[in-house]
């Protein structure tokens, strides 16, 4: 599970939203105080920025952070408030208290938690002064130790050098972060890590240099124990691999840092660790818990010292062995994996009963915290939310799709975490029954039928992981309308294809906020970082795949997008940025607008360097000029292109594969630049153009390996991905184009096993990008674009065999959609990624899931560039667009920079 998606899901029960919008409750009242005359105010997502009007800041600097504690929250931010308004600094503070715990929470990113408040002071003199009249202010106050910062003196103020205001450059891994200017004039990653550094270069104040002497000499380790290897890092403190003597046995560090690491009612870390350490004393002896050693404190922090229980994670165990993940599943294979899986459930219980027999509750029954020994036996850990039952308190934090519903209680707590387990080492999609808690039904039925699980085995998942009343499980009125009826539309032997689209397309129009200024359609996550506007998170996204199959679109929101293209920022951007909306107006009738934008990115300076990739660089924007090149004939707009996708295609070239520091695949990768080669190959028949994609597609093919099962999947550090944004089918798609033209390529080689990759029985996720959808529509165009004079198969297998199971492996997926699948006011839709709220963007969502089946069902266009007949794709309907129109607001523009 993605630890980001945590403080997005608290905002609403159906859709990702906004941090700020779930906080905006508690704000804190300066927030919404009266300023003096000469001061402003501006909104940077969850943080409030009050600046004086007269003051000039500097792009980059030491800033002043402020930790606290949540109880104490309001009276600190009164005295920073105050001091910065007499001693005229500009200063941010976040929003509320629930903002704040958020921040501060268990799996919070490292390096912001503790960052409450934060100062920008101009020059040498100034940030000294801010330090001790601040540091005397708020002496004897408590917060979090900021790990990326330096610690001022005892009390809660801390200080780094980084970026006032908000630039960016590409890291090595061609990803757009927050930026420094060197000394050369080049903009260089700002890393906001786990730990306290400065750039060589920066300038160093002698105070400052003073505290980091003393810093480095006090950091002498009095912890007796030798630290072999780190386990896990949260913002609650390390898990360390660690020995006390040379000869000695390992042992487990777990660390507790005061103040952080705050689960969901405030409680931190070592106060966590304390129970833990008062519940494993309590089940002393039992099998199935570690032996227990010792808590000391070393410094601030708190260590329990345990066992080290040698084996592997439930998680790991079942990545291993789970059948579904294989092209052709061995049903002898599977038999022998529902036996195994069994037992280990009858494993898990046995200890259970033995802790519960003792008074414990465990509270957090999950993949990760149960390991399977050598031997085969169960061992439980992690016991920081386990609780007596004689005063049972109830678990704070848990993991997505294992954690009971409010209703629940002493044990019946772990016995729903049980049941989960229960379902999720069949079908690994434990979050949809806490999203919908119908599919708890609906998954144990697809169980009973797929696996060969005895009577009975799924009444556990039936009884607690189905709707009631009497625990808060009654369903959501918004989900499971017309439940039978949705699943009905894929799962049959037959696709109704109208019927799927309009479902779908309903579902979608159902999701739109035009009155909402931030984001037309819920998505992923995504769409509050990279904006709202784009193909892969955005309002274009979603309308591409409503026009492109057919669908209505309705007028209202064409003019949502129309209005926010021209008041919002542009930055470039095939999938994140401003040229996918531009190629989406310009399919939408609304040509004016798209040129309009075309010229604005044109003439537009980016706040980073693009990169090479098809999503947000070169290749993308190449993509774009040559769409338009076709529709205006302009051919400045082609050679245009053609120099953006060469200077990609000389970048990813340079780099070349070996340090795998650039992600692979079709949207960050150097396959995106090789398909835009091809695509530009078929308008200017300049063979050279082919030659690159091949060299191009080298580079992807090299980040490859054969799994065992004969499939070719990216290898992304433990695991390997055939997926299309960073995994082996986005690779195929520039494949399928390039050997349309150049059937002869040594490439060639690498065609049935990638396709072999897209049709595993079992996928996680439903998505175009990183899910079901993408394999989907990548087979479709595959068994449409294979040639028909030789097999695409192993040695044996006929034209005609291997087409069979082509499109075998294309119903399949239809029908598996249906797992995923979740009625939203009686229409289809589904699950972005982690599973956890319905999306309706084209990466994650369902405008996803509808481009994909309309590729497969009706021949209707994929992705941009995927087709053979180059960028722009032909209308397979005319276009219906709703009568009515409806006012649509301004998107608000950015009020600040500062970060």
């Amino acid at each position: 599970m993605d630890n980001r998606y945590e403080a997005y899901a608290y905002a609403d029960p159906i859709f990702y939203d906004s941090p700020r919008r779930w906080g905006a409750q508690e704000e804190f009242a300066a927030v919404s105080r009266p300023l003096p005359a000469g001061w402003e105010r501006g909104d940077l997502e969850i943080w409030s920025v009050v600046r004086p009007q007269d003051v000039r800041l500097p792009s980059q600097g030491w800033k002043i952070h402020v930790s606290s504690c949540t109880e104490d929250a309001e009276a600190v931010l009164e005295q920073v408030y105050a001091y910065c308004l007499r001693e005229h600094i500009t200063f941010k503070f976040l929003r509320g208290l629930p903002i704040l715990q958020m921040q501060n929470s268990k799996y919070s990113p490292r390096g912001s938690s503790g960052k409450f408040c934060t100062l920008y002071p101009v020059g040498d003199d100034e940030l000294r002064r801010c330090l001790e009249g601040l540091g005397t202010l708020l002496a004897g106050r408590r917060g979090p130790y900021i790990l990326s910062d330096l610690r001022w003196e005892r009390g809660p103020l801390y200080l780094r050098y980084g970026g006032f205001a908000e630039r960016h450059c590409r890291n090595d891994a061609g990803d757009r972060v927050l930026a420094l200017e060197d000394p050369d004039g080049r903009l260089v990653p700002d890393v906001r890590g786990a730990g306290f550094s400065v750039p060589d270069w920066a300038p160093v104040p002698a105070f400052v240099a003073s505290a980091i002497a003393e810093r480095t000499t006090g950091q002498g380790s009095l912890l007796p124990y030798t630290v072999e290897r780190v386990l896990h890092f949260s913002n609650a403190g390390g898990v360390y691999l660690a020995r006390k003597e040379a000869d000695g046995p390992q042992v487990v560090l777990k660390e507790a840092r005061p103040h952080a690491g705050l689960d969901q009612r405030g409680v931190d870390a070592v106060t966590r660790l304390q129970q833990e350490h008062d519940m494993m004393v309590r089940l002393a002896g039992l099998p199935g818990v570690p032996v227990l050693h010792e808590l000391l404190t070393v410094w601030e922090h708190r260590f329990l010292v345990q066992e080290f229980v040698e084996g592997q994670s439930l998680s790991q165990w079942l990545t291993a062995k789970y059948p579904l993940i294989h092209p052709d599943a061995d049903e002898i294979v599977v038999a022998e994996y529902t036996r195994e899986a069994i037992a280990v459930v009858d494993r898990i219980e046995h200890v259970l009963r033995a802790m519960h027999a003792r008074g414990v509750v465990f509270g957090d029954l999950h993949p990760r915290n149960l390991i399977i020994r050598p031997d085969g036996d169960i061992c439980f850990i992690d016991f920081e939310l386990a609780s007596p039952v004689d005063a049972f308190v109830r678990p704070a934090l848990g993991a997505a799709g294992f954690t009971a519903p409010k209703g629940y209680t002493g044990f019946e707590i772990d016995r729903y975490g049980l049941a989960a387990i229960r379902l999720w080492l069949f079908l690994p999609l434990a979050q949809l029954p806490t999203l919908d808690a119908g599919k708890g039904t609906e998954l144990a039925d697809v169980i009973e039928s797929r696996f060969p699980v005895p009577p009975g085995y799924t009444d556990e998942i039936r009884r607690l992981l189905a709707p009631s009343a009497s625990d808060g499980r009654t369903p959501r009125p918004e989900l499971g309308l017309r439940r039978t009826q949705t699943q009905a539309l894929l799962s049959g032997p037959r696709a109704d294809w109208p019927a799927i689209r309009d479902s779908l397309a309903a579902g979608i129009r159902a999701m739109a906020t035009p009155q909402r200024a931030d984001r037309l359609f819920p998505g992923d996550i995504a769409q509050f970082t990279q904006g709202s506007l784009g193909l892969a998170h955005g309002a274009a996204g979603v309308l591409y795949a409503l026009h492109t199959t057919g669908a209505a679109v309705e007028a209202e929101h064409v003019q949502w997008l129309v209005e926010a293209a021209r008041t919002r920022r542009a930055q470039p951007g095939l999938y994140t940025g401003g040229h996918g909306v531009a190629y989406t107006l310009d399919l939408l009738g609304e040509r004016d607008a798209a040129l309009d934008l075309l010229r604005r990115l044109t003439h537009a300076t980016p706040d980073s360097p693009p990169g090479p990739g098809l999503s947000s660089g070169r290749a993308g924007t190449a993509l774009t000029l040559l769409h338009f090149a076709t529709v205006t004939g302009d051919p400045r707009l082609l050679d245009t292109s053609l120099a953006h996708v060469l200077a990609a295609a000389d970048e990813l070239e340079k780099e070349g594969p070996a340090s795998g520091r650039r992600k692979a695949g079709l949207m960050a990768g150097a396959s995106g630049a090789a398909l835009v080669l091809v695509r530009l190959y078929e308008h200017t028949g300049d063979h050279t153009l082919l030659d690159r994609a091949q060299t191009l597609l080298e580079l992807d093919l090299e980040r490859c390996v054969t799994a065992a099962d004969g499939t070719v999947q990216v290898l992304d550090e433990y695991r390997v991905l055939p997926y299309i944004e960073t995994g082996s089918t986005g690779i195929g798609l520039a494949l399928n184009a390039l050997l349309a033209h150049h059937p002869d390529s040594p490439t060639a080689r690498y065609r049935t096993p990638i396709r072999r990759a897209a049709e595993p029985e079992f996928i996680i996720q439903p998505g175009l990008f990183n899910g079901r959808a993408g394999l989907l529509g990548y087979l479709a165009l595959a068994h449409r674009s294979l040639p028909p004079d030789g097999p695409d198969g192993p040695a044996g297998v006929s034209d005609v065999d291997a087409a069979d199971r082509r499109q075998t492996a294309i119903d399949r997926h239809r029908r598996l959609l249906a797992l995923h699948q979740i009625s939203y006011r009686g229409h289809l839709a589904f699950p972005g990624d982690q599973l956890l709220r319905l999306s309706a963007d084209l990466a994650t969502g369902s405008a996803g899931v509808l481009l994909a089946l309309g590729t497969a069902l009706a021949g209707t266009p994929f992705l941009p560039g995927t087709s053979g007949t180059g960028p722009t794709p032909p209308d397979p309907t005319p276009p219906t667009t709703a009568e009515h129109t409806v006012g649509h607001r301004r998107a608000t523009p950015d009020t600040t920079g500062l970060r």
